[in-house]
Formats: C-alpha cells, sequence, structure tokens
C-alpha cells in the first residue's frame, strides 16, 4: 500500500468517529429534556470525542511555529458561523417576539449574545463553536510554550485545567461562566489529552488485527464508560454541568472517544456502513449547527394530523424517534445539497465557500 493511500486510511476513521458522534449528539439532544440512562451515558462522552479529535489531529510540527495561521484559519471555521447563526436568530426573533411565546424578546437575546453564555436553561447549541476553538487555541498556546518541558508536565494539566474551571463555574453559581471560559479549560484537556495519545501512537486505526480483541477491548471501554457515567450522572456543557464529579468526565470522555475509535476502525472494512456513517463525518459540522432547527416540525406536523397541544407535551418524552430521525436525516441533506452548493450557505456553515465541484 502506498503512503498516500496509508493517509487515506487513517483519515477514514477519523471521519467515521467524528459522524458516530454526530449521530450520537443528536440523539442525546433528542431527549434531553427528560435525561435517561441511555442520555446521560451518551453525554459523558460524545462532545468530549470531539476536544480529544481536535488534539489528536493537531500536527505540531506544521504550526508550533505559525501559529497565527492556525489560530485565523479556526477562527474562520468556527467563530464566523457562531456569529452568523447567532445573528440570524436574533433577527428572527424580532419579529416571532410578538406572535410567538419564544420565552425571549430580542434584547434578552442580545444581552446574552453578548455575555458569551445563557440564558440558564435556554442555552443554545452554538455554546460547541467557541469553546472548542478557544480550547484549540488554549492547547495550542500551552504546546507552543511547553514543547521542551518533560511530556509529564501536561498530564499535571489535564488534571488542574478542569479543577480551575470547576473553580470558576462554582465562583459565578448559580450564574453561568461568562463566555464559558470553565468549558473552555476542560476542553483544552481534552485537546492535551488527545495529542498526547497521537505523540505516542500516530493516527493510526484503533485495530488490533484481532476481531476477538477487538471486541473485548471494545467491552471494557463500555463497561468503564458505564460504571463512571452512572456516578457522574449528566454531562451539559450547555448550563456549565460536567457532572456530579467533573475529574470522573476526563475518565469517561477518554474512554468513551477510545471506544468509538476501536468500533469505527474496524468500520473501515465495511463498504456498506462506511458509505452510510462517512457523510455524517464530513459534514459534522453542519450538521450539529442545523439540526435542531428540524426537530420543531414535530409538533405543526402532528398538529396537522389531530393531536393537540396538551397531547404533544404530554407524550413529549415518548416522541423522542420523531425528533431524532428528521434531526439526523434532514441535516445530513441539507449539507450536502443546500450548504455545499452555496457559497453563502457554505460560509454561514462553515466559514468558507463552497468547495468547486
Amino acid at each position: 500500500m502506498s503512503e498516500g493511500n496509508e493517509v487515506r486510511k487513517r483519515l477514514i476513521w477519523i471521519d467515521l468517529s467524528k459522524g458516530v458522534g454526530i449521530v450520537l449528539v443528536i440523539l442525546a439532544h433528542s431527549t434531553v429534556i427528560e435525561p435517561s440512562l441511555p442520555t446521560i451515558f451518551i453525554s459523558n462522552f460524545a462532545i468530549a470525542l470531539f476536544f480529544f479529535l481536535g488534539g489528536l489531529t493537531y500536527s505540531s510540527e506544521r504550526y508550533r511555529n505559525n501559529l497565527r495561521y492556525f489560530i485565523v484559519s479556526r477562527g474562520k471555521q468556527f467563530l464566523i458561523p457562531y456569529f452568523a447563526l447567532y445573528i440570524i436568530i436574533m433577527i428572527l426573533f424580532v419579529p416571532l417576539a410578538s406572535n410567538v411565546d419564544t420565552y425571549l424578546t430580542p434584547d434578552q437575546l442580545l444581552f446574552w449574545f453578548l455575555y458569551g453564555s445563557g440564558p440558564p436553561n435556554q442555552a443554545t447549541h452554538l455554546w460547541f463553536l467557541p469553546v472548542l476553538y478557544f480550547g484549540l487555541v488554549l492547547f495550542v498556546l500551552i504546546d507552543r510554550a511547553m514543547h521542551r518541558f518533560p511530556h509529564e508536565a501536561r498530564w499535571i494539566l489535564v488534571v488542574l485545567l478542569p479543577a480551575i474551571g470547576v473553580a470558576i463555574r462554582d465562583y459565578f453559581f448559580p450564574v453561568l461562566v461568562p463566555w464559558r471560559v470553565s468549558s473552555i479549560l476542560v476542553a483544552t484537556a481534552f485537546c492535551i489529552i488527545g495529542h498526547e495519545v497521537s505523540r505516542y501512537r500516530g493516527l493510526k486505526s484503533w485495530t488490533t488485527g484481532s476481531k476477538g480483541r477487538d471486541l473485548v477491548l471494545f467491552i471494557v471501554c463500555f463497561v468503564i464508560v458505564l460504571l463512571v457515567s452512572n456516578y457522574n450522572w449528566l454531562v451539559d456543557f450547555a448550563v456549565d454541568r460536567l457532572g456530579t464529579f467533573p475529574l470522573l468526565y476526563l475518565v469517561s470522555g477518554t474512554f468513551g472517544t477510545i471506544m468509538v475509535f476501536i468500533l469505527c476502525s474496524t468500520f473501515e472494512d465495511s463498504e456498506n456502513a462506511s458509505r452510510i456513517i462517512l457523510p455524517f463525518g464530513t459534514d459534522s459540522q453542519t450538521i450539529y449547527e442545523i439540526h435542531p432547527v428540524f426537530f420543531y416540525i414535530v409538533p405543526p406536523l402532528l398538529v396537522l394530523l389531530g393531536w393537540s397541544a396538551a397531547d404533544i407535551a404530554a407524550n413529549h418524552v415518548l416522541l423522542w424517534p420523531l425528533r431524532f430521525i428528521p434531526g439526523v436525516v434532514l441535516s445530513l441533506l441539507f449539507a450536502v445539497y443546500i450548504v455545499s452548493k452555496s457559497d453563502a450557505m457554505s460560509f454561514i456553515f462553515t466559514g468558507k465557500r463552497a468547495p468547486k465541484k
């Protein structure tokens, strides 16, 4: 196998991992109003996977002496969509506020936009974009400053940064932390873990060459995440919630991520699995940004079918599949057939022009 094909094969399992991760995130968002054990299990690693991947795929040799390029390029990728989509939401709230119970007035939404966090219990899912961006920026600055230090010092930061984040969160409680500084520190810790893992084993896939060993390792990771999530309970960055024992989140987030890596490394050899999952990975950012919109089509459709508002509210928990399926399918179609074919839409959702076909 040529070197180019080896690189391509490595990238496939990474995109597959993003695909599985984003589907799990949509599943969690479909059920989060009434958290269940599966939701709690997923919340303990699904978002951490993307922070972990940020550090895993970071090339120190390429960017360490050119941090400006990395910071600017990632700023375009994450901050342009964050500001663009948030501004669109604020503009839509102006006509909606007088006719629909949006819970927030336009001026309240503007306040929380400037505050960089909130409102409490109603924060938008867009929180992820600046947290991932600033988490990556802090990580690359640490990598630049500490690249001559013993690597053991970085593992100290893995524990220290979340501990500081928890202290900041507790200081502001019950008010949310401005610009989610506490969450950024946790994201940075996972970036460091991911990068240290790549330093030891590179980007090679996570199969051992034996399906039996792969299955055993997958089960071990699954059991660890199951046990830890049972103690740590629900993780919800949107409201500064890192679980009952936040440092346990480092454990569940790491082993849950490895669990997905093992699974997706085995998917590389399955043409059908790769064909289904890969598009979700390559368009994971757009899918994440748009998926909650499709949750809102469910109540109007049920009303057209004769359901009352009271019936919909009473069965909200049981209706999660009606949110999950459109959230997955329509988000992917939106990313593939609308965003990828329009320069304007691509700029809004990805910070760059649509790729030339």
